[in-house]
């Protein structure tokens, strides 16, 4: 029986941490001629929010905002090409009639390849 609740709890934490990653998707077609670039961005949940650049389906720059900070800026290579990602967090509080105050974040990435802005992603 024991065993049977650890199953449950654990598949239940499984769709939970799921249902909070979010991926947005974009293609870049180097000047080359070659093959198109499927760029992904995908934000992970954790304390500091992690965001991770994937080009056809290899991790090419993983990057946390600072617990006390709204921006990041993080480079790699993908084929050669440099490989930029920065971004923004907004935090915005309101306040309802009751007085009750909710704070939420969001996000501006952007990618860019050898300089060029490729796609901004929001979150």
């Amino acid at each position: 029986m024991k065993k049977l609740f650890y199953r449950y709890v654990f598949f239940m934490l499984l769709l939970i941490a799921a249902g909070c990653t979010s991926t947005q998707s974009t293609m870049y077609k180097p000047t080359d001629d070659s093959e198109a670039w499927k760029v992904n961005v995908i934000k992970k949940p954790s304390v500091t929010e992690e965001f991770v650049c994937t080009i056809n389906d290899s991790v090419v720059i993983k990057e946390s905002f600072p617990l006390f900070g709204d921006n990041i800026e993080k480079s790699g290579k993908y084929r050669g090409k440099k490989v930029m990602m920065n971004g923004f967090r907004k935090s915005t509080t309101t306040t309802d009639s009751n007085g009750k105050t909710e704070s939420h974040d969001s996000y501006q990435i952007r990618v860019f390849i050898n300089d060029v802005l490729i796609d901004k992603f929001d979150f």
